[in-house]
């Protein structure tokens, strides 16, 4: 245990006291336990922020306010930027890790022979039954993966655990649920603005967006079954957008700036069939049955030349080449065995 690199903890939170008491009462049980805790909380209207203060004297904790809801990545951006630890433990307020999650993770990166390019890290998340986060029999997220037509997914996200979910593998990224990064591979990332998460994005898909950026800069993103955790999420994919409005109108939007920011011009012609069938859809069914999400279509507009800019950055500074990263958007829940 004395060997494993020290690391830090950010949690975002708004209104969500209902389950943040069973998440910090894990990251007390954290062995070895986090240099830090860095708590922010974009203005919560329940207890979300005195539930943190009350779990200080077990933990080394710093929480920061926030007068308005800036949402998940700025949120996040302001706890990384406190953090000073080598790696940085991004963690979801309704997501629970067992005490040994960052132990195995860091464990199964030193002892492998590419230790050097891992950037980030994540475990085996099972979807939790409850509001104490016990962990269910349903997979909530395996790694991430990515469709022909550049939609992310959590691997195997709804279904029971097969064996093909208990072998340790290289995946696309990591969920923003539970998801281990190193502190400088977010440095190396990190736009000409600082931003390492993309604000613009304001929540959702913002940690896809994140992955896409570290593969381009030769960053890989580890799976270790063995690191486990429990997640209850609220909007589960699989059973559908309908009474998610907030939900799916950033998705929207934040698919569209996702791929601006991030596909280069070879990627867009050969899954062109593939994304562009994609987006005929969606933009219809914005303007039909979905019509509380037509507003994410001029809102993807509206940052089109902030996208370009940062698409711009993304590519000049890339040292993966168009092919290497094409192979990661296959048909499948396609992974590189380790």
């Amino acid at each position: 245990m004395t060997s494993v690199p020290k690391y830090d903890v950010v949690i975002v939170t708004h209104n969500h006291a209902s389950v943040f008491g069973a998440c910090l009462q894990a990251v007390s049980a954290l062995t070895p336990p986090p240099t830090r805790l860095i708590v922010v909380d974009n203005a919560s209207s329940d207890e979300s922020a005195e539930i943190a203060a009350s779990q200080g004297e077990n933990l080394p904790l710093d929480l920061i306010h926030s007068a308005v809801n800036e949402g998940f990545a700025a949120g996040a951006n302001r706890g990384i930027a406190e953090c000073s630890s080598e790696w940085i433990l991004l963690l979801n307020p309704d997501c629970a890790v067992n005490k040994e999650f960052v132990h195995r993770l860091l464990r199964t990166i030193n002892e492998g022979p590419d230790a050097e390019i891992v950037g980030a890290a994540t475990g085996l998340l099972m979807r939790a039954i409850d509001e104490g986060l016990q962990p269910g029999s349903t997979i909530d997220s395996a790694g991430m993966v990515m469709t022909p037509g550049g939609r992310h997914l959590d691997r195997g996200a709804g279904s029971a655990l097969g064996t093909n979910y208990k072998r340790a593998a290289w995946v696309f990224g990591g969920t923003g649920a539970a998801t281990l990064y190193r502190r400088t591979a977010l440095e190396d990332i990190a736009y000409p603005d600082g931003q390492i998460f993309a604000e613009s994005f304001f929540a959702y898909r913002e940690d896809a967006e994140l992955a896409w950026r570290l593969q381009w800069r030769g960053w890989r993103c580890l799976y270790q079954p063995l690191a486990l955790a429990s997640h209850l999420r609220g909007f589960r994919p699989e059973q559908g957008r309908r009474g998610h409005s907030v939900i799916n109108l950033h998705s929207v939007k934040n698919r569209f700036l996702m791929r601006a920011h991030c596909a280069d011009l070879k990627w867009l012609v050969s899954r062109l069939g593939w994304w562009l069938l994609r987006d005929l859809l969606v933009i219809g069914a914005c303007l039909t049955v979905e019509r509380s999400s037509r507003p994410a279509l001029s809102e993807a507009w509206r940052w089109r030349h902030d996208a370009l800019a940062r698409r711009r950055h993304v590519l000049a500074t890339a040292r993966t080449s168009s092919q290497q990263m094409r192979r990661w958007f296959r048909t499948g829940e396609w992974v590189e065995e380790i």
